[in-house]
């Protein structure tokens, strides 16, 4: 629908039809003021998450890079190498399913 039109000659008459038009557009800056306010609160706390996030996913991410998979003797079997894959492939995927929800 929009706002009625508001002219600067009809605010000299001050008529009842200008401030109802004039009461419109007071109503729909309230409104906006309000959504702007909840916009910037909402993007704040979606801005602390991500930060969140990043450090979690920044100290998660080093924690598989400084996990060593202990192997019996000097030297890791075929086994060991690839039960280590298969256990960070694990975590990775289930992060990505984490980060998805």
């Amino acid at each position: 629908m929009g706002l009625p039109t508001l002219e600067f000659s009809d605010s000299y008459l001050d008529s009842p039809d200008f401030r109802e038009r004039l009461k419109c557009h007071e109503i729909e800056l309230e409104r906006t003021n309000k959504f702007i306010k909840e916009l910037i609160k909402d993007g704040s706390l979606l801005i602390g998450a991500l930060r969140n996030l990043s450090m979690a996913v920044q100290k998660f991410s080093q924690s598989l890079q400084d996990f060593q998979f202990e192997c019996i003797g000097d030297a890791e079997t075929d086994d060991e190498i690839n039960i280590g894959k298969y256990l960070l492939q694990y975590f990775i995927n289930s992060l990505q399913v984490t980060l998805n929800f």
